[in-house]
């Protein structure tokens, strides 16, 4: 429980960064794609490949689009993949809400459609990037064509006026009586280097990201924290839990599904048990495939991408077999 409110540190520390307004860029590193205007705000998209369907990246908390350079030069050889960065990280402006599920999936809707990529897309999302995939395709259900999850976020918690739970356990009121965050929530040291796991990045992009992290670190202010972002955290979680209830079928019926995770997959009995949220995944559908990424830590696109990479290749592979077969046929199925 203490790792989880750990994480939910970390997770309060960019979303403070996120909300902060930024400075117009006079200097430093070009993105690797172009700014796509939504209206008032831009966002940063970096598509490559050609074909279909095209794959969507979504990354991480505090996570940037170069984060999936390992994965999406490989991807790009097979089919069209983009990778983009989420409002208020990377070259990408702020939003009015950032990191809540609501402005996420709207702003990446409106980002799809204003750069013209072709939909259904196959969306990949690492760690908190999981909640995001899913509310995107119970909100725009005809524009998903699969969904692969990297080590989704498990166990997000938090400590409110004593108590410490998983963000789902505590009530509303509690999750908001956690802010303002207290004194001894301190900003910290501007980075200095990438670590672990990003030193596995080239030299080049570690550069880039080491760039983006200060620029992160600067506008960070932890006493302008609020609870919005976990708020909606919370509510989707929720959803997802109650959407994959163990008397239920799978609510996606036979959409592809692969979860690449470093733990083995999830046995019928843990199935209703709220102590963790990735273990419902293995049960969104009944095509899906789970694939163990042994030894691995969190952003196994980082660690392991040639984990990745394969099981992005069956996904890809099972969405097109499902858009050449004949209505009246079964679809072909991922195992």
């Amino acid at each position: 429980m203490r790792f989880a409110f750990a994480v939910a540190v970390v997770v309060v520390g960019f979303m403070v960064a996120c909300r902060t307004p930024q400075k117009k860029l006079s200097h430093g590193y070009p993105p690797p794609g172009p700014l796509i205007d939504l209206g008032g705000r831009k966002l940063h998209l970096n598509c490559s490949g050609r074909g279909n369907p095209t794959v969507i990246l979504v990354a991480g908390g505090g996570a940037f689009s170069i984060d999936w350079a390992l994965v999406q030069a490989r991807i790009a050889e097979n089919t069209a993949v983009c990778s983009y960065d989420r409002a208020g990280l990377g070259w990408s402006d702020s939003g009015p809400a950032d990191e809540t599920v609501e402005q996420t999936i709207g702003d990446l809707h409106a980002l799809l459609r204003a750069a013209v990529e072709k939909g259904p897309y196959l969306l990949v999302g690492a760690s908190i990037g999981g909640i995001y995939i899913q509310a995107y395709q119970h909100a725009f259900p005809e524009d998903v064509a699969g969904l692969v999850f990297t080590n989704s976020s498990n166990r997000v918690g938090l400590e409110a006026k004593g108590k410490v739970g998983l963000l789902w356990e505590l009530t509303e009121a509690e999750v908001r009586s956690a802010f303002p965050l207290p004194p001894s929530v301190k900003k910290g040291l501007a980075p200095t280097r990438e670590s672990e796991p990003f030193d596995r990045l080239p030299p080049d992009l570690q550069a880039v990201r080491l760039w983006l992290d200060v620029r992160l670190w600067e506008k960070s202010d932890p006493a302008k924290a609020g609870p919005e972002s976990l708020l909606s955290w919370r509510k989707e979680f929720l959803r997802e839990f109650e959407q994959t209830d163990a008397a239920k079928e799978p609510p996606l019926g036979d959409l592809p599904v692969v979860v690449v995770s470093s733990d083995p997959i999830t046995t019928g009995s843990e199935r209703p048990s709220r102590d963790g949220a990735a273990s419902r995944l293995d049960f969104l559908s009944s095509n899906s495939v789970h694939i163990t990424a042994t030894g691995s830590g969190h952003e196994i696109h980082l660690y392991q991408p040639d984990r990745v990479v394969q099981g992005l290749a069956r996904a890809v592979s099972a969405v097109r077999s499902r858009a050449s077969s004949p209505r009246s046929q079964t679809p072909p199925t991922l195992r």
